[in-house]
């Protein structure tokens, strides 16, 4: 949110004028520490012009909100996570660039390849779709796509079948690595993973 409010040229006071709130919640939601609003969302959607693409990552939030909410109310607590020492990861490069243009309802596959660059062996483990894999303005995605065992010092290759959002807009979708048990190798790096970030528009012609 924040990128987008600085590539605009506004400032935080003028953001929270323009919106009705205090500086200091601006501040909170673009630093990460505050929850944004449906509202709040919608008007940077609007006033920043970004086509769809906040809309895409609030659903991930919710979704992560929900599924901790529903492990609450289950008795299993928030998820779990397994940090492996020794074991890391590095991103060597991707198919499909950001911003990518296409049609509605296209499909395509989007390619990544990255180096296990510590001393832990990769051995069953997957790609996990965060957040919801379909929905209105969204990609669509399998929840979870195998990677093949990598060993220290090797490359992976990971080819994820995607379609595109059925109506003209910007989405994103993250993929972050689990373990065959389903915990999250690097709970603490990486942020949301590795994603794919794609406009769509009718028109491709017009649009480019």
């Amino acid at each position: 949110m924040r990128q987008l409010r600085v590539v605009a040229g506004w400032t935080e006071s003028q953001t929270a004028e323009a919106y009705g709130c205090s500086v200091s919640h601006i501040s909170r939601v673009e630093r990460g520490t505050a929850k944004p609003s449906r509202t709040l969302a919608e008007f940077y959607e609007e006033r920043f012009e970004s086509e769809g693409l906040l809309h895409s990552l609030l659903e991930v939030v919710e979704y992560s909100r929900e599924q901790d909410r529903r492990r609450l109310a289950s008795g299993r607590g928030p998820r779990e996570v397994r940090a492996t020492p020794g074991d890391a990861t590095a991103f060597i490069d991707d198919t499909v660039p950001h911003g990518t243009l296409m049609t509605p309802g296209m499909f395509f596959v989007k390619t990544w390849r990255i180096r296990n660059v510590g001393s832990v062996p990769w051995q069953n483990r997957r790609l996990e779709r965060q957040g919801p894999r379909t929905g209105p303005g969204l990609i669509t995605s399998p929840r979870y796509v195998p990677m093949p065992d990598t060993e220290p010092g090797e490359e992976a290759e990971i080819e994820v079948p995607l379609k595109a959002p059925t109506y003209d807009c910007s989405s994103i979708a993250y993929f972050k690595m689990v373990d065959k048990d389903g915990f999250l190798c690097f709970p603490d790096e990486h942020q949301l993973g590795l994603d794919v970030l794609v406009r769509v528009a009718r028109n491709r012609a017009g649009h480019q």
